[in-house]
């Protein structure tokens, strides 16, 4: 095996870290994320970890199909978070009280999550969705303060009120962007 290869893994086991394994060259694409639970110059042990953040198996890779590992990058430090957060990403989940109460509306939506500084995820009819917070609206139109599924800021965006094609509220994705936003207290536009 790799000095490289052995280095890493006793890292991420060392930091409790996870990181990605790809052993197949055919589709390099795909890969499995894992915490490392033990490796030789044969093997490498991993508790698997699925997109969501949950453990899903403890699973073997053969050292030689092994042909590159991916450590720190975005998207495992994504899937790390959530992994790490999961009984508040995938707490109870509770509807506000005006959903059952008033008749519901796009612009109602809107309103209601500009009001509430809620994090929404926005999806237009023009095939583009948005996750942020509504930070101005009028009868025609919305300004939202939009930020990448990681959580890095993604600019502003005006868009037509009649072209919200669906809303999520709460899922999640948005509830992981809240945590991450949580720290730096995300500000209006």
């Amino acid at each position: 095996m790799s000095s490289l290869f052995q280095e890493i893994f006793g890292r991420a086991r060392q930091e409790k870290r996870l990181l990605g394994v790809r052993t197949s060259q055919s589709e390099p694409g795909r890969f499995s994320v894992g915490y490392v639970v033990s490796f030789s110059d044969e093997v490498v042990m991993l508790r698997i970890i699925n997109r969501d953040g949950m453990p899903t198996a403890i699973q073997s890779f053969n050292m030689l199909e092994v042909f590159q590992v991916d450590f720190d990058d975005q998207y495992i430090r994504h899937v790390e978070f959530k992994a790490d957060n999961l009984d508040k990403v995938y707490a109870g989940l509770k509807s506000p009280p005006f959903l059952e109460q008033e008749y519901v509306t796009v612009p109602l939506l809107l309103e209601r999550a500009h009001q509430l500084g809620q994090l929404v995820n926005v999806y237009t009819h023009l095939g583009m969705d948005y996750y942020g917070y509504i930070r101005r609206l009028t009868q025609e139109q919305v300004l939202m303060e939009c930020y990448t599924e990681y959580g890095a800021p993604d600019g502003l965006v005006v868009f037509r009120v009649e072209d919200v094609r669906n809303f999520i509220w709460s899922n999640e994705d948005t509830r992981v962007l809240e945590l991450r936003l949580k720290p730096r207290g995300a500000t209006g536009a």
